[in-house]
């Protein structure tokens, strides 16, 4: 008799042990597959609900500063979404959605809201497309990006750029993880 209950003792210890290692592993590798897999959905839901608007790429050809004007548009949001801007050459314009920032190369910006104030900075070290692929990883040297209201039209400033040059800008939005929802880019007018 205390032989059998030893025995129905290890199998429930077993069986516990099981079951928290099934419950771990669910935790562990599943969860983090589902909350992307949302995250990644209702990113690309705002993507096809939204239009990016842009303006001219005007520059100062004596500061070599430029500026264009921007706006996300989606009058069924609130919140924020985030911009980050960066120079390419021009002959790179029909690789436009594949190009990515080089934050070691790249001259500065700086997102300005419509009452002139500067936009709040976040440091983002992964973006991710809305297909779920990595654009940008780089844990060492983070994106600049900067928050703005969703339907604001803001100005972007970038220095160090020429009339051979496009300006690239990206949309974020970060539902728990960073996506690109949005990009486009700018050139001077001929």
């Amino acid at each position: 008799m205390p032989s059998e209950a030893v025995s129905e003792m290890i199998l429930v210890i077993a069986v516990v042990i099981v079951g928290l290692l099934v419950f771990s592993f669910t935790m562990a590798y599943l969860l983090p597959q589902i909350s992307f897999a949302n995250a990644q959905s209702q990113a690309s839901n705002i993507a096809q609900s939204s239009v990016l608007s842009v303006g001219p790429l005007l520059i100062n050809q004596t500061t070599k500063v430029g500026s264009t004007v921007v706006v996300y548009n989606n009058p069924s949001m609130n919140g924020y979404i985030y911009i980050v801007a960066f120079p390419a050459p021009s002959y790179l314009q029909p690789s436009v959605g594949i190009l990515t920032p080089s934050p070691s190369s790249s001259p500065s910006f700086v997102v300005y809201l419509p009452n002139g104030t500067q936009a709040k900075q976040v440091f983002i070290n992964t973006v991710y497309d809305v297909g779920g692929q990595k654009l940008y990883y780089n844990p060492n040297q983070p994106l600049i990006a900067y928050q703005v209201p969703f339907n604001t039209p803001v100005t972007i400033k970038v220095n160090g750029v020429s009339s051979n040059n496009i300006l690239v800008i990206w949309v974020l939005y970060n539902p728990g993880y960073w996506f690109r929802i949005s990009y486009t880019f700018t050139g001077v007018p001929s």
